[in-house]
């Protein structure tokens, strides 16, 4: 099945974004935001913090996979090689040389692609992560450039850590608690993150 471009899996994601804010968030952004958030608002934004965490990581998925199908179809038929796909071949090692085996330049570098995208298609399809060093290692070896402003990235950290509080480390709940308004300013951050990220994409058709 051909997959979404970036494009559509960076309005698939915003769109549900901004559905979970209005669902959990919105009945709070006009409270005020000091001493602590109310049990309620605990709650409502640690729902927000781990669906919003998921849907991230489903978008960086889909971009991935597609960038994989764009660089294979490319060259298998068109016989054009875009960055993605050079960079791709240079994270995978060269294929042993069979002198006697008559085989085109062509099925040379059709092989090495399919090899390479097999190997990283599932490592998307295993990564449970959507911190930088996640994006790093899913998005370079596609020749797909990561966002590195460090406002940007903070907020990506921050939403990483408020997620892993609630879904893996404290059986009661997360020890840092956030104002609505303050994890919406998080989630704004990240969506310019992957819009970014979806531009990038873009671009690495040859």
């Amino acid at each position: 099945m051909k997959r979404r471009g970036p494009t559509v899996e960076f309005n698939i994601l915003r769109d549900f974004v901004q559905e979970t804010e209005a669902k959990f968030l919105a009945r709070h952004l006009g409270a005020p935001t000091l001493g602590t958030p109310t049990r309620d608002e605990v709650l409502d934004v640690a729902a927000f913090v781990v669906l919003t965490h998921g849907a991230f990581e489903n978008f960086i998925e889909g971009v991935g996979l597609w960038a994989l199908e764009s660089l294979e179809r490319s060259w298998t038929v068109g016989k054009r090689l875009s960055r993605c796909s050079a960079s791709l071949l240079l994270y995978h090692s060269a294929p042993e040389a069979d002198w006697d085996e008559p085989r085109s330049i062509y099925d040379n570098i059709r092989v090495a692609i399919e090899k390479a995208k097999s190997a990283t298609s599932l490592k998307i399809e295993h990564n449970n992560g959507i911190a930088m060093k996640h994006l790093r290692g899913l998005f370079r070896p596609l020749g797909i450039e990561v966002p590195e402003d460090a406002g940007l990235t903070s907020a990506l950290e921050l939403l990483v850590a408020l997620r892993h509080e609630w879904a893996h480390q404290y059986r009661y709940g997360a020890k840092k608690v956030k104002f609505a308004a303050d994890v919406k300013r998080t989630a704004d951050d990240c969506l310019v993150l992957a819009k970014k990220v979806a531009d990038g994409a873009r671009s690495i058709r040859p």
